[in-house]
């Protein structure tokens, strides 16, 4: 037991280190006030140069419009038809001697130059907690974090889960609108008596990642201090009718619908917007002289490269996949891939022979990874894999059964997540990352993980262990779990150390000591 004095020393270093803590704290106060004075501060340079930008974008147009004044392409003198004003007949003592005469110009106004366009891609992951966190919070909706900024407007998406509820869009609250999927903009100059005229169209995220308009394009006029007071959105209604929902659907309809995928809705917002340019419509914009005659066509390269290869013209290589024959262009893969490159022209075995083997891919797969790499065009990807998905609801409708095993959409995924890994393609391999994220199942995120492992892909890892965590009551029970525990001891290492909070580095480092541990016991018991 320890004595009385030992008591008094441990409470005198107790009452030390509160003192310090004291300190600190009050240290951690100041360092928290000058923080929000330069977040305060950054904020205001942030305002300060989208002002200095505007200002630029006006000082170009008055530039542009002396430039055309001074060439007499308009102005309030300007020449017409080559004819002298009536006030400067007298100075052109010739001017009734001339007849005959023939003058022909040509003018091409463009009203669409100034029009600047922007797209909003919003995630709302937790539908289905949506309603209870608006009522913790004691609000009707949810906006996006931040706004989109295109052609001096600033908008902001919002989600309601309630259709008979209001959004109070007036400053004054005067005006209530109901709306399930809608925005709102505002201007943030001075200038409020002029207008913006801008056009809209709103997007779904359906099942097959497929993006879908919902609604028609519409367009708007507003004053820009009536900007505010206005919201907009497919089903947007007055306080007299409740909103339709999202293609018909209300909340509860649409959490169970093909629209909410693993308890996420995906949204896209298109917008254009047209400023306010000035007051006469003749002057508008800057106007230039027609076209010339003789139209210089573009050159689509990308277009001719796919033509090359669909129609197999000037091929020099074979690919041999699952005993299907898929001819290419071996310069314009080496182009996109060093990995190609060293295959064909580092004196491999495929450089003499002009021919790869294959076979650890669907043939349709491998095609579209290849059009990729010809045009950059992710959109092969989707078409392919939207073709295989239709393949298999055939198949399945008429009670066929083919050789080839059947294609899902994470399956196909995690095939061109292999080929961009093989042949080293950063950029499909950060979009099958993507793609990926959003097509995690309790069911297939074991699978999903191992690949993503194999593959080096650590956002998609660090996706599938948080996934991983917070559903693991369920998937512990899964057979890819139980395969998982008995074939792969890094990864379940790798759970562990996720769920135990460990930071990224320090959880690699201790998956390389169990590796080299492992790698000695091999050696040691060669058996083993």
């Amino acid at each position: 037991m320890a004595t009385a004095a030992e008591v008094r020393a441990e409470l005198a270093r107790v009452q030390a280190s509160i003192e310090q803590s004291t300190q600190r704290t009050e240290q951690f106060h100041l360092q928290l006030e000058d923080a929000k004075e330069r977040q305060k501060l950054r904020r205001e340079v942030d305002a300060a140069k989208f002002r200095l930008s505007v200002n630029e974008a006006d000082n170009s147009v008055l530039c542009c419009h002396r430039s055309n004044i001074d060439r007499d392409l308009s102005g309030p003198h300007q020449p017409t038809n080559g004819r002298p004003m009536m006030s400067d007949i007298t100075e052109c003592s010739d001017y009734a001697s001339r007849t005959g005469a023939h003058s022909q110009k040509q003018w091409e106004t463009d009203f669409k130059q100034a029009v600047s366009t922007g797209t909003v891609d919003w995630k709302i992951t937790g539908m289905s907690w949506l309603r209870n966190a608006l009522c913790q919070a004691e609000r009707d909706y949810v906006a996006s974090p931040e706004c989109v900024k295109v052609g001096g407007l600033s908008f902001y998406i919002l989600y309601c889960p309630w259709s008979d509820r209001g959004i109070v869009s007036g400053n004054d609250g005067s005006d209530v609108s109901h709306v399930t999927l809608g925005a709102w903009a505002n201007y943030q100059q001075d200038d409020a008596i002029d207008r913006s005229a801008f056009r809209h169209k709103f997007y779904v995220m359906r099942q097959d990642g497929q993006y879908i308009q919902w609604g028609q394009e519409e367009e708007m006029c507003e004053e820009h201090e009536d900007l505010e007071e206005v919201v907009f959105g497919p089903d947007v209604t007055s306080t007299s009718r409740a909103a339709s929902g999202i293609f018909g659907l209300q909340h509860d309809a649409l959490l169970q619908s093909e629209w909410v995928i693993n308890d996420t809705l995906t949204v896209r917002v298109e917008l254009e917007v047209r400023p306010y340019t000035g007051c006469e419509v003749d002057c508008l914009l800057p106007v230039k002289l027609a076209k010339p005659s003789i139209a210089v066509p573009p050159t689509p390269i990308s277009s001719k490269l796919l033509s090359l290869f669909d129609k197999e013209r000037c091929t020099d290589i074979t690919f041999k996949v699952k005993e299907e024959l898929i001819k290419a262009h071996s310069q314009v893969l080496a182009a996109h891939s060093e990995v190609f490159e060293r295959q064909f022209f580092g004196g491999l075995e495929e450089s003499v022979s002009k021919e790869a083997v294959i076979e650890d891919v669907e043939p349709k797969i491998f095609r579209a990874f290849l059009k990729v790499l010809y045009t950059d065009d992710m959109d092969h990807l989707q078409d392919t894999i939207t073709e295989c998905l239709k393949s298999n609801s055939s198949s399945e409708s008429t009670g066929s059964t083919g050789n080839a095993p059947s294609v899902t959409m994470v399956s196909a995924l995690q095939d061109l997540l292999a080929l961009s890994h093989k042949y080293q393609v950063e950029h499909l391999l950060a979009w099958c990352q993507h793609q990926l994220c959003m097509h995690i199942t309790e069911e297939g995120v074991c699978s999903v993980l191992c690949q993503a492992h194999l593959c080096e892909a650590q956002h998609l890892e660090a996706k599938c262990l948080s996934y991983i965590k917070e559903h693991m009551s369920k998937i512990a029970s899964t057979k890819e779990f139980a395969r998982l525990t008995t074939e792969w001891p890094e990864l379940i290492l790798k759970i562990s150390l996720h769920a135990a909070g460990v930071s990224p580095k320090d959880a690699a480092a201790a998956v390389s000591v169990q590796q080299e541990v492992r790698k000695r016991k091999r050696e040691a018991h060669p058996s083993f």
